[in-house]
């Protein structure tokens, strides 16, 4: 009896589900703009498996809708009075007039509040001075446009409902006690919120001790029955909304509008459904249609009584989530219905948009909490979204919006917009228009699509994969059909399938939840196949996850997938499988649950051009180290730079994150980043001692520990960060003995450290094997520019004139900025004593750390040897002939001291007769290819043409190659000794090293045995767009010298012979009217590169054996004169 008095005592109420936010944006909420972060559940969240299958109905939904309403796109469709196939009959279609809420001439403005944005009286109260600014900001003519709310709970309260009822099965009493604590948290809002307004909350507390009244009668009847029957359940649920729509309905009636509000229950009619009470968050609604007419008659009727003798724009609050069948019984949209409420009745007014406040600034290209750097879909960058990627988003993860609610939009064209209720200037994210061609609406503006291919990445995060393989599979009918079948006898549904040509294996992913499940379903039945053959076997994989790119742009450009996977490749994440839909507007893969995060990271920074982040450590705080950190702080701060131009780091959306530093004594290692400021404060006489630093003045994420590198590489892999450098800029050979390891293992390294690069060959090839391979860890770059030039990046241009072709015979080079100070200096004034010079360069810090280094002549030696390695040469530094300055070793003893007792004297004797001859003197180091030799020491080089104008202490190197003949040679010269050069060469191997990772992952550059001998391989080359006398085929080495048994040819030679030969086949052909030599001859040398890159570019052009002209650029664009001129 009291059950049913109960029931008789209620009015009918509908369960207040959260919006389609995560739990944790429902129970959580900022106070104040600062404090209100974006929640990452909102905007890209982790889907449940019931989104999931709402996601397939609703397509369903919308496809059927869409092929109906193809033919009569131009004109706005309208579903009134029209009647849907539903569960039971509908009620008698009655004819209205013009609907009464049409007569204010205004199209409504629709909003709709998550229980985030109502947790207290203080959201609540922002809640409604939202609405009566977006209804007199948006006016017309003066008249402000009339405003319906759709409210969820205050925030948790849908959770605390449904816990007391379930709470009755075990304790009627305490069940009643935090009904009470329930009841008396809505009322206190109330009264917070209307204060002395004693006429307008006394009867909405009444309201809510009725309902209390009612629910106790409940619990001891669930109490009784052992049971909670579903209709009791979503009564009792969805007295949230119902407390919640009339608390924000007395705050607006207390500042004088025209507010009522309306329990939704009264008007919003579904068809009588299954009792299935209110189901999970995120479940399917698909089968829940209202009852349109109906409903829409009796807003009308709710209309009359209660709103049609008041005048002006009024305020019209709406319960959110519950509804009502036709026999009367109360009922819910499920849990996550409350936005489908907001646009059904969106569809009802005929709205002329429709605004969900959450308490972030719109749907974010990715999930927040795992990737800072995403930002909401309304920037410079992604303007807007279709509905069909909206509803794409959701099925995979993105429950800003769930996908039903979108469909009463589809079918009516009301714009969507999702913006932040703490922010409401903020334009947000605006879902408008559809994105395959046939159904594309004529006033949608999708140009955006050009510029941003992809809008989103997201993720689904727990599943599983079960695969079934077998031999006997391949192409036999019906495999897939029983495999589904089985799967959906079980009720399991399937997220992603993914196969290949044959049905030789067949994986599909579904929730983790069902794994096991789904599992044993496909084993019964193949279970004749499995145990008939060995190699038929069910297999199941959990703790993945999904991650998928989402964007209509994807189907107008090629290459999406390959930037997919090269971004995941770069992260070192693997892939387990991949599938794409035929709508190209999603390409997803199933990658290893714990590497999600890396995987969202990387992808996001590969398609959306925000800012990289880049995890940067640093071995070494002495003068190089300390200078470097000081670049760094530069980049931060953007300092030096014209101000009116766009800084590096706006241009090349990069950030810069030291996340570790250590030297021989400590260790600093913070996730976020190191204050790069705080540290340059520390910085004294140009370096940096840490043992002199405290850990309390930095964050507390700042982790100070005793140096130890096992320990500090540890921190440095982290999978939050893609792209993770390793910075030493010690002199250490026990550092450097570490770099083969590291390069394996995915690590790019950067350094001025030489012992590396000047010990035993096979340590140096060593090294060089991991450089660049795409394996287990990924590609690996090693920039070491620094260890020759500081920041002249001599080692980066001889890398590329190598690999476009050119053959180097000679390199001579003033490589000590040490020496070069003090012959310059000599070379100047010749009395000037050899130990004064060398003082003046010590005093300017120009000096190695050992300074019998420089003096020895081994300085030289070993960057000599260095550039050596680099053009091929097999050489160990005990084979360079050194010329020492030095007469003995120093061994402790006084080096200026030395100097002036030994050198000084030799010295200018030598400084004056080169004087006398007009020669200038200068200690270089000197690589003859040929003969294979590597000599350091004092050459003479005529006054008046010196090979290098060096001047105080400059680095120069002078490069003859058969581009760059001895006549022309091709000279680098500047300043690059000293702390603050070397660190600058850093900075830029960084930058570089950073932009090649970006690009796709090309080999190095160079490394041992790329100019070592090679089997020459016969290639056809067929000239497209030519005269056919041009077809030509090229075998061997492409010309006569080498036919005399000579099967080997360096690198650079193949692709100089392969010059010569493409030059000559275009003079006999008439396409040019000058030889490869010809065109060379008497051209500057500016001039002959360019030649000589139009005929290489011909074979970077060469796809699959075949060479299209037209698609080379400089043949196409420049014409070539009989006169020899060269012109574009």
């Amino acid at each position: 009896m009291a059950s049913s008095m109960a029931f008789a005592t209620l009015r009918p109420t509908f369960s207040s589900s959260h919006p389609v936010l995560s739990s944790a944006s429902s129970n959580h909420h900022a106070r104040t703009r600062a404090s209100a972060a974006p929640s990452g559940a909102e905007a890209a969240g982790v889907v449940s498996a019931g989104t999931v299958a709402a996601c397939g109905a609703v397509r369903r939904r919308v496809a059927r809708r869409s092929r109906g309403s193809v033919a009569r796109r131009s004109a706005r469709p309208s579903f009134r009075g029209q009647r849907r196939s539903v569960a039971t009959e509908a009620p008698p279609e009655t004819k209205t007039t013009e609907q009464a809420w049409k007569k204010y001439g205004l199209k409504w403005g629709v909003h709709k509040f998550g229980g985030a944005s109502l947790n207290d009286a203080e959201l609540y109260k922002t809640c409604g001075d939202l609405l009566l600014s977006e209804s007199k900001n948006h006016a017309v003519n003066g008249q402000n446009v009339p405003t319906a709310a759709i409210v969820s709970a205050a925030g948790g309260m849908t959770d605390a409902l449904v816990s007391i009822i379930n709470t009755s099965l075990v304790s009627v009493e305490e069940s009643c006690e935090k009904l009470t604590a329930t009841a008396e948290r809505q009322k206190s809002i109330l009264l917070e919120l209307v204060p002395d307004h004693k006429e307008l909350t006394d009867q909405v507390i009444k309201n809510i001790e009725q309902d209390q009244d009612a629910v106790k009668a409940m619990l001891l009847a669930a109490s009784k029955m052992r049971g909670v029957p579903p209709q009791m359940l979503e009564l009792v649920a969805g007295l949230g909304e119902v407390w919640s729509a009339q608390t924000l309905a007395a705050y607006l009636k207390s500042v004088g509008t025209t507010c009522e509000w309306i329990d939704a229950r009264d008007v919003l009619i579904v068809p009588d459904g299954p009792l299935s009470g209110l189901g999970e968050k995120g479940t399917a609604m698909d089968t829940i249609e209202p009852f349109w007419d109906e409903s829409a008659e009796r807003l009308e009727r709710w209309w009359l009584n209660n709103l049609a003798d008041k005048e002006g724009s009024p305020f019209v609050i709406i319960t959110g989530f519950v509804c009502s069948t036709m026999s009367g019984r109360p009922t819910t949209l499920k849990r996550s219905g409350s936005d489908y409420s907001a646009t059904i009745f969106a569809k009802i007014l005929d709205a002329s948009n429709v605004t969900f406040w959450k308490n972030v600034s719109g749907v974010y290209t990715a999930d927040p909490r795992q990737v800072p750097e995403a930002f909401p879909i309304n920037s410079r960058l992604v303007p807007s979204m279709t509905f069909d990627e909206a509803m794409e988003l959701a099925y995979f993860g993105g429950q800003v919006l769930h996908p039903s609610a979108m469909v009463p939009c589809i079918e009516e064209r009301i714009p969507v917009l999702v913006k932040n209720v703490f922010d409401p200037a903020h334009p947000g994210t605006r879902v408008y228009g559809r994105g395959d061609a046939i159904l594309r609406w004529d006033d949608q503006d999708d140009e955006i699509d050009e510029n941003m291919p992809v809008k989103a990445i997201t993720s689904i995060e727990k599943v599983s994969l079960i695969t079934i393989t077998g031999t006997s599979f391949m192409g036999t009918h019906g495999v897939a059909e029983r495999f589904m079948a089985a799967l959906a006898s079980v009720g399991v549904n399937v997220i992603l399938t993914s196969q290949g040509s044959s049905e030789h294996s067949i994986s599909v992913a579904v929730a983790n939840t069902d794994g096991k499940l789904a599992l044993q379903a496909v084993e019964d039945a193949f279970q004749l196949e499995i145990a008939r053959n060995t190699e038929t076997r069910a297999n199941l994989m959990e703790d993945l996850s999904i991650l998928a790119v989402i964007g209509e742009g994807m189907k107008n450009y090629a290459g999406i997938s390959g930037r997919f996977f090269n971004a995941l490749g770069q992260s070192k994440v693997n892939i387990v499988a991949i599938a794409q839909g035929s709508s190209e507007r999603n390409i997803s893969a199933v990658v290893s649950r714990d590497e999600l995060g890396l995987a969202l990271k990387g992808t996001h920074d590969a398609f959306l051009l925000k800012e990289s982040c880049v995890s940067v450590s640093v071995i070494g705080s002495g003068r190089v180290g300390s200078a470097f950190l000081q670049k760094l702080k530069a980049w931060e701060s953007n300092e030096g730079r014209d101000f009116s131009l766009p800084s590096m780091r706006e241009v090349q959306y990069l950030t810069i994150d030291l996340r570790a530093l250590c030297d021989k004594n400590k260790m600093f290692c913070a996730q976020r980043g190191l204050p790069l400021a705080e540290l340059e404060k520390h910085i004294a006489d140009g370096s940096l001692d840490l043992r002199k630093i405290e850990g309390k003045d930095f964050t507390s994420e700042t982790e100070v520990s005793d140096s130890n590198l096992d320990a500090f590489i540890e921190f440095t892999e982290s999978k939050e960060y893609p792209r993770k450098i390793i910075v030493d800029c010690t002199d250490s050979e026990a550092v450097a003995s570490r770099y083969p390891d590291w390069l394996q293992r995915g690590f790019h390294i950067i350094t001025p450290n030489r012992q590396v690069l000047v010990g035993p060959y096979e340590h140096y090839k060593e090294c060089f094997k991991h450089v660049g391979n795409v394996g287990k860890f990924g590609g690996a770059q090693f920039r070491y520019d620094a260890t020759v030039g500081g920041q002249i990046p001599i080692i980066t241009l001889l890398q590329d004139l190598l690999q476009t072709g050119d053959r180097i015979d000679s390199l001579t080079g003033v490589l000590s900025g040490t020496l070069s100070l003090a012959f310059n200096q000599l070379n100047a004034d010749p009395e000037m004593p050899f130990s004064q010079a060398y003082q003046l360069a010590s005093e300017r810090q120009l000096t190695a750390t050992n300074s019998e280094e420089d003096l020895s002549g081994f300085d030289t030696a070993k960057k000599s040897l260095i550039l050596a390695r680099e053009l091929g040469l097999t050489l160990e530094l005990s084979d360079v002939q050194v010329d020492s300055l030095l007469p003995e070793p120093v061994e402790g003893k006084d080096l200026l001291a030395l100097l002036k007792e030994k050198v000084d004297g030799p010295m200018a004797e030598k400084f004056r007769e080169a004087k006398e001859k007009g020669e200038l003197l200068f200690y270089v180091g000197r690589i003859d290819v040929p003969k294979g030799s590597i000599t350091a020491g004092i050459q003479s080089f005529p006054a008046q043409n010196p090979p290098f104008a060096v001047q105080d202490a400059d680095m120069a190197v002078e490069v003859v190659s058969q581009r760059f003949p001895e006549s022309t040679p091709l000279v680098f010269r500047g300043p690059g000794a000293g702390a603050d050069f070397a660190a600058s060469g850093l900075f830029a191997s960084l930058r570089l090293g950073e932009a090649q990772v970006e690009s796709l992952q090309i080999p190095p550059l160079r490394s041992p045995g790329m100019l070592e001998e090679t089997p020459v391989v016969t290639e056809t080359l067929l000239l497209e767009n030519a005269p056919s006398s041009m077809n030509a085929v090229v075998t061997g080495a492409m010309d006569d010298e080498d036919q005399s048994g000579n099967a080997r040819l360096g690198y650079s030679g193949r692709s100089e012979k392969m010059h010569r030969f493409l030059a000559k086949e275009f003079k006999d052909t008439g396409a040019a009217d000058l030889s490869y030599e010809e065109m060379c001859r008497n051209q500057t040398r500016g001039r002959r590169e360019l030649i000589a890159g139009c005929f290489f570019e011909l074979l970077v052009l060469k796809t699959n054996g075949v060479i299209n002209l037209e698609q080379a650029n400089p043949l196409s664009d420049i014409k070539i004169a009989k006169a020899g001129q060269f012109a574009k």
